[in-house]
């Protein structure tokens, strides 16, 4: 009886308490060109931003796709059309540690694969009609990361420890 009582209380506590992960990515893309940059999640929030001034920052915050221009941070716009591949990322990464190795959905093939002497993921492939890719993620960890590097206005710095 005590055991089941502990699994009641692990399951709830799991899940009530947010992961929040900051990884840095390389995206390489199948003619070869690459892009990196790094990412924040915690609860339903993301925060991927790519290193170059000319890209963008991308917000996901309350049910919304936001990005922001890195050489100019006034310039803020909403994302509705491809957002696809992204939910699914999303998806994917609320399921953590519970991850599979493929998840496919209409024209969106994800494969995962994870490090050999740990649970985080260590590279993403991704395959539909717009794009075939591959995320390397680098140097992740599990830390408190602060609400407000999920805001897009103000737009805040973030600063690696």
């Amino acid at each position: 009886m005590i055991r089941l009582y502990i699994f009641i209380l692990v399951f709830l506590f799991s899940n009530v308490s947010s992961l929040e992960i900051k990884c840095n990515f390389e995206e390489v893309y199948s003619d070869s060109s690459i892009q990196n940059g790094f990412f924040l999640i915690k609860d339903k929030k993301l925060r991927y931003e790519y290193y170059s001034p000319d890209l963008f920052t991308l917000f996901h915050n309350n049910d919304q796709f936001l990005f922001v221009k890195n050489n100019d941070r006034d310039v803020i716009n909403r994302v509705s059309d491809n957002t696809e591949i992204i939910q699914e990322l999303m998806s994917i990464a609320s399921k953590y540690p519970d991850i599979e190795k493929e998840y496919i959905s209409k024209n969106l093939s994800v494969n995962i694969e994870k490090e050999l002497d740990g649970n985080f993921v260590k590279r993403i492939s991704i395959i539909s009609p717009q794009t075939k890719m591959s995320i390397y993620l680098n140097d992740c960890k599990i830390l408190t990361i602060n609400d407000r590097f999920f805001s897009h206005n103000p737009f805040f710095e973030y600063k690696f420890n």
